[in-house]
Parts: structure tokens; sequence; C-alpha cells
């Protein structure tokens, strides 16, 4: 008898973490809506309703994770080579101290206006909003809030320029 209770609790229990990470992992595919995201520091405000009509990259990165802050750079320096770009970048810092973020922020040559950083409960929510437990990331959202490609790199950025033809 207790090897059956045994078994049906590990079933459950398999059940349940299976179907919460089946939760968490629908929440950002491609063609659903992103996830709410806004925060207001004294400073400035990041909204992605505010931003909603664009088309715009989100993109969470820490100065500590060399692939996410490498990312930061690279779409950065994309939208400084295409000005015209119908996209807006919002980069979302998650270091550690506000300072720190600042050095990288200025050592990195990133634009301030497009940089902000969370940290503590914030950071806490964004990650699991944007399922970020598996490491940072980027999503491209479409002018009605959908989310529609993944990380994209500059020559992805640049044959949608061409074409003229974001997704929607």
């Amino acid at each position: 008898m207790k090897k059956t209770f045994l078994i049906a609790a590990l079933f459950i229990g398999v059940l349940l973490f299976a179907g919460g990470y089946a939760e968490s992992s629908h929440s950002t595919e491609i063609g659903r809506q992103a996830p709410a995201l806004a925060y207001d520091p004294a400073d400035s405000l990041i909204s992605l309703d505010r931003l909603r009509g664009d088309y715009v990259l989100l993109t969470f990165w820490s100065s500590t994770d060399a692939p996410s802050r490498q990312a930061a750079n690279l779409y950065t320096a994309w939208q400084r080579r295409h000005p015209e770009a119908p996209l807006q970048l919002v980069g979302v810092n998650f270091d550690d101290s506000q300072g720190l973020f600042n050095e990288i922020v200025r050592r990195d040559s990133l634009e301030s206006d497009e940089q902000f950083h969370i940290s503590g409960e914030r950071a806490i929510e964004a990650t699991k909003k944007y399922g970020l437990d598996q490491g940072f990331g980027s999503v491209l959202i479409n002018p009605a809030g959908t989310i529609v490609a993944y990380d994209p790199d500059p020559a992805e950025l640049d044959a949608l320029m061409h074409t003229n033809t974001l997704p929607s």
C-alpha cells in the first residue's frame, strides 16, 4: 500500500511540475501577446503599452552575462546603422547595482534613454513573465503587441528591413 501511495504521489508531483512548466513556457511563445512590462523610475519610463504601434525589440541583459551584454551592444550598433527603421529598442538590465549598470551603459556607449535597470521584485516578476530562468534573451514584438521572433540577429533584422516587412 505504501508503494502504491508513493507512486501516486510521485505521479501527481510530476504532473503538477509539468503543468507549471508548460504554462510558463507558453506565455512568451511566438504568436502570443507579449506580457505586460511597465516600470517607472524617477527619471524615465518603460512601458510596452506606451510603445504599442511600433515594433519593439526587447532585450534582457546583465553585465555578468556575456552573451546578453554582447546582444545589447549588437542591437544598439544595428539601430545606429538604421536610424530610419520602424523599431524601438528597449534594453532591460538585471545587474545588482545601479552604479554598475550606469558604468556599463557609459563604457559600452549604449543609448541611455533605451536602457533600463530593474532589480529586486521587479526583476523577479520580469524573469517569471518572460521565462528568463534559463538565461537572458530578446523578443521582437509587433505593433499589435504580439511576439514575432526570439533573439533576431542583425542579419535577420537587415533582411526584414530590406524586404520592408517586419513579421506581423
